[in-house]
C-alpha cells in the first residue's frame, strides 16, 4: 500500500524551496547590480555585494532546511530521528575572537575607503561577524535541550526565516499606515495651519538633495514632543507586540507537538535565531562607511531576539503541554517589555545622535549616554539570563 502523503512537511517545503529559489535569484540580481555599480562608481557597490552575499547564504541555509524537510515528505526515517544542538564551551572563545577580528579588520577596510577592496573582503566578513555569535548564543540557550524530530527542527527554522517577517512586516505595514492616516487625521482637524506647512515640506523634500539641507528641513519637527512619543510608542510598543507573537509562528504551528517546556524554549530561541540571522545579514548592507558599528549592534539585537522568542516558545509549551495559560502570559508579557525597553532605547540613541540637527545638542551628552547605558546592561542581562534560564529548565525548577 502507498504510503500517505504527509501534507504538513509538504507545505513547509513548498515555502521553503519557492523562498530559496526567490532569494538565489535576488542574489544573482544583486550581485551582477554591484559589479556594475562597482566599475560605473555610481553608488555603494560594497554595500550591494554584502546584500548579494546575505541574500545567497539564506537561500543556501533554507535549501539545507528544505532538504531534511524532504525526507520527511519522502517518509525516510531518518527524518524523524531526534536531535540537540552541537555545542561546546571552546566554541564561545574561538567566535568572539574570530568576530573580533573580523570587525577590527572590516573597520580597516572601510576607512581606505577602497571601493574595490571593500567589495572584496566586507561581504565574506559580515557573514563571519553575523552567522557564529548567532550560532554560540543559541548553543548556550539549547544547550543539552533535545530540539525534537529533524525535519520539524529544520521546518521551524526556515519558516521563521520565510513565513515569520512575512507575516511582521504586512502587520507592522498595516499599523503604520492606520498611525499615520490616523495622525494626519488629527491634524487637518486640530491644526489645519500645520497640514498646509506639513504639505509645504514635502514638496520641499522632493526636489531638495542635499542630505544637510534635508536635515535642516526637518530638524523642527524631530524635537517635536508629539512626534517622539508618537515614534516610541510604535516602535517600543507595537512592534513588539506584533514581533514576540509572531516571531515563534512556526513553534505555534507545532504547539501540539511540543515535548516539554524546555523543547518549547529551544525551539523558541531557534524561532528568534533565525528571524535575526536574516535581519543581521540584510542590515550588514546598509553602508560601507558605518559597516563595523551596523554589524556590532547586531549582536546585541540578535541576543535579544533568541532570548525574547525562548521566552514565548517555553510559555507556549507550557500553555500546551501543561494546560498553564498564565505562564505563556507571564512569557509573552516578559518578551514585549524587554523588546519594548531595548527599541525605546535605540529610539534614544538615534534621536540623540541628531541632537545638533535638530536643535538639540544636550541630548548627546545627557540622553545618549544613559540610552547606551541602558542597552548595554539589558543585553548583559539577557546574555547571563539566557544560561540561568537553560539550567533551570533543564532541572524543571523554574518558576514564572
Amino acid at each position: 500500500m502507498a504510503n500517505k502523503i504527509h501534507w504538513v512537511s509538504l507545505s513547509v517545503l513548498v515555502v521553503l524551496i519557492l523562498s530559496a529559489a526567490s532569494l538565489l535569484l535576488a542574489a544573482l540580481g544583486v550581485g551582477v547590480n554591484s559589479l556594475i555599480v562597482l566599475f560605473t562608481e555610481e553608488g555603494d557597490a560594497a554595500a550591494q555585494m554584502v546584500t548579494a552575499f546575505s541574500f545567497g547564504f539564506e537561500g543556501a541555509a533554507l535549501l539545507l532546511a528544505a532538504w531534511f524537510v524532504l525526507q520527511k515528505s519522502l517518509g525516510r526515517e531518518q527524518a524523524d530521528a531526534l536531535i540537540r544542538f552541537p555545542f561546546a564551551g571552546w566554541q564561545v572563545a574561538a567566535v568572539i575572537a574570530l568576530a573580533l577580528a573580523s570587525i577590527g579588520i572590516g573597520a580597516a577596510v572601510a576607512l581606505t575607503e577602497v571601493t574595490w577592496l571593500a567589495w572584496l573582503i566586507l561581504p565574506v566578513l559580515t557573514l563571519i561577524v553575523i552567522v557564529p555569535p548567532i550560532w554560540i548564543l543559541f548553543g548556550i540557550g539549547a544547550r543539552e535541550i533535545e530540539l525534537g524530530s529533524r525535519w520539524r527542527v529544520f521546518g521551524i527554522f526556515g519558516l521563521s526565516m520565510t513565513l515569520a517577517p512575512l507575516v511582521m512586516i504586512m502587520l507592522e505595514a498595516v499599523l503604520l499606515a492606520v498611525g499615520i492616516i490616523l495622525g494626519a487625521v488629527f491634524v487637518v482637524v486640530t491644526q489645519p495651519e500645520l497640514m498646509q506647512e506639513l504639505m509645504r515640506l514635502v514638496a520641499l523634500l522632493k526636489v531638495e538633495t542635499d542630505e544637510d539641507a534635508i536635515l535642516e528641513l526637518i530638524a523642527p519637527y524631530l524635537s517635536n514632543p508629539l512626534l517622539i512619543v508618537a515614534a516610541v510608542g510604535y516602535v517600543a510598543v507595537l512592534v513588539p507586540l506584533v514581533e514576540e507573537l509572531f516571531k515563534p509562528l512556526a513553534v505555534w504551528l507545532f504547539a501540539w507537538k511540543l515535548e516539554s517546556p524546555a523543547q518549547g524554549l529551544a525551539l523558541g530561541m531557534l524561532s528568534g535565531a533565525a528571524f535575526a540571522l536574516v535581519e543581521s545579514l540584510n542590515a550588514g548592507g546598509a553602508e560601507t562607511a558605518s559597516w563595523a558599528v551596523i554589524v556590532s549592534v547586531r549582536a546585541g539585537t540578535s541576543l535579544l531576539h533568541i532570548a525574547a522568542s525562548g521566552l514565548v516558545g517555553w510559555g507556549i509549551a507550557s500553555a500546551f503541554r501543561e494546560r498553564r495559560i498564565l505562564r505563556l502570559v507571564a512569557a509573552y508579557s516578559s518578551a514585549v517589555l524587554i523588546h519594548g525597553i531595548w527599541n525605546a532605547c535605540a529610539v534614544g540613541v538615534g534621536l540623540s545622535a541628531l541632537g545638533e540637527f535638530i536643535g538639540k545638542p544636550e541630548w548627546l551628552s545627557t540622553v545618549m549616554p544613559a540610552m547606551v547605558g541602558g542597552m548595554f546592561t539589558l543585553a548583559v542581562g539577557m546574555f547571563f539570563a539566557l544560561m540561568k534560564f537553560n539550567q533551570k529548565v533543564r532541572k524543571g525548577t523554574i518558576a514564572v
